[in-house]
């Protein structure tokens, strides 16, 4: 749309002509080329500002004493000056408000926010930078970078609102305009799976202080005098994070759609995105295979596998990811172990194995086994412990080592059913969570748990929503659909 608009000048004659104009008034400017490109950056902003300005004035003048908004009549009430806001500053404009006809103070209208589609007072090219600002860095970086980018923008905390009230819309809208947009995307021919998997990460709430009562606002009787805010306690919750990855025939995710949920908000409406996510792949690619990656917590293997039965799914794989597996082999050797060629060369052999055959999980579990039975009884049927963790056993296995060596021990056992690599190594399948586990980074530690923040459930709850759709790279398309339903037609009576 922006290259036809700049066709039509072009054609018209009228970019040249702006274009000699604005070159003669940039002669006026002294300086250097560095002054002159300030001076021309802010110029150009008041220009656009004056245009946006007079066009919003038009539009307000244009509506008699009745109009009709969505079959209803109003007719004229209040007039007053509203600053509307802009990437390029404050749009000063003197509009009516209209009021419903035949109900006693009934609801409201101002035409020109409708004609416009402004979004709680913002012109749609700011809501939508501030919204992917807002899903990108803190506000007050965005703050920043508009400022070094010649934008005058408004306050922080009127971007800060405008920011959670379009995470609020597009949390609203999205169970409509995510499936919209989702049949608008094409699935590349290289895929040959489906990686699923969810996590959690914690993000720090503000949370007021259950021994101190929260103040309830009194009517204002004297001037306003600033007052410390009520005293909260940080405290850690646990946000709920995942993913779909569309995956090519060496396991690696060409496609991820990310989701997100607050702990408040709980897990249930994440995990229906999740599987209306891989429902709409399956629809197109029905003989894709599923496969479930993703670490050894019961909670979250309930989540999905509860889906995928009352979704009438089939998992072709299900494998805790890999990486924390390795994690738990190395650390239940270094319980028993010395640090020496002998254990390297044991957790050497058990990943070989995981790799070659899928009943290898099942010969370690029975190796470690035969470990807790030396630790007791010194040999088993004859069969003398190994030399090389005789000398460390007694002192090792004792006390939390043993403790130690039993949690990874119960680990292996209660989670061997989803560790059978092999199978899903031949046929190209992701054994990782790295996607997942990227995802928790990317989606909330590198947003949300910067040094000093602090969030409100509805803070963390929109900008999750921003966020998601951002890296999932459907946050333009999402509010397009959403601020276009500001924009509503109105008709003169």
């Amino acid at each position: 749309m922006h290259a036809t608009a700049l066709d039509v000048l072009e054609a018209s004659g009228y970019a040249t002509q702006i274009s000699a104009t604005f070159s003669r008034a940039m002669e006026l400017i002294p300086g250097s080329f560095a002054d002159r490109e300030t001076a021309a950056l802010r110029f150009a902003n008041e220009l656009v500002r004056r245009y946006l300005t007079g066009e919003l004035q038009r539009i307000a003048d244009g509506f008699g004493a009745e109009v009709t908004v969505d079959g209803q009549r109003y007719r004229r009430h209040e007039l007053g000056e509203v600053a509307y806001h802009s990437l390029v500053g404050d749009l000063p404009v003197t509009r009516h408000t209209y009021r419903q006809t035949g109900v006693h103070n009934g609801p409201t209208v101002v035409p020109v926010e409708l004609v416009a589609g402004l979004v709680d007072g913002a012109t749609r090219g700011l809501a939508y930078s501030v919204a992917q600002g807002y899903a990108a860095i803190p506000l007050r970086e965005y703050e920043a970078q508009m400022a070094a980018a010649h934008r005058d923008i408004p306050s922080r905390s009127k971007l800060e609102r405008l920011a959670k009230h379009i995470g609020e819309e597009v949390q609203r809208e999205l169970p409509v305009v995510e499936p919209i947009v989702r049949s608008s995307e094409s699935i590349p021919d290289e895929i040959t799976s489906i990686t699923v998997g969810i996590d959690r990460a914690a993000a720090p709430m503000a949370e007021p202080r259950a021994e101190e009562p929260c103040r309830r606002p009194r009517r204002r009787g004297k001037p306003y005098v600033r007052r410390a805010p009520d005293p909260v306690d940080v405290v850690y919750r646990m946000a709920y994070v995942g993913t779909v990855a569309l995956c090519d025939a060496n396991g690696d995710a060409k496609v991820v759609r990310r989701f997100a949920a607050t702990a408040a908000e709980g897990p249930d409406v994440l995990v229906a995105r999740v599987f209306d996510e891989i429902e709409h792949v399956l629809g197109e690619r029905p003989a894709l295979p599923i496969v479930v990656v993703q670490d050894g917590a019961p909670e979250l293997w309930n989540l999905v596998d509860g889906a995928l039965e009352a979704r009438g799914l089939a998992a072709t794989h299900r494998l805790i990811d890999r990486f924390h597996v390795d994690e738990h082999l190395a650390a239940l050797i270094a319980s028993f172990a010395d640090d020496g060629e002998e254990a390297h060369a044991l957790f050497d052999r058990w990943r070989a194995a995981l790799d070659r055959s899928d009943t290898a999980i099942d010969r370690i579990a029975r190796a470690i086994g035969e470990i807790e039975l030396w630790y007791q009884f010194g040999e088993i049927e004859g069969k003398a412990m190994p030399r090389a963790f005789e000398a460390v056993m007694a002192a090792r296995l004792a006390g939390d080592r043993w403790k130690e060596f039993s949690r990874h021990a119960e680990y292996i056992r209660r989670n061997k059913g989803r560790m059978r690599y092999a199978t899903a190594r031949r046929h190209g399948f992701a054994i990782g969570s790295g996607v997942t586990e990227g995802a928790c980074k990317s989606v909330i530690a590198c947003r949300f748990k910067r040094s000093g923040q602090r969030w409100s459930e509805r803070g963390l709850s929109t900008g999750l929503t921003l966020r998601t759709l951002h890296l999932s790279e459907r946050l333009k398309p999402c509010f397009a659909r959403v601020a276009a339903s500001y924009e509503r037609p109105v008709h003169a009576v």
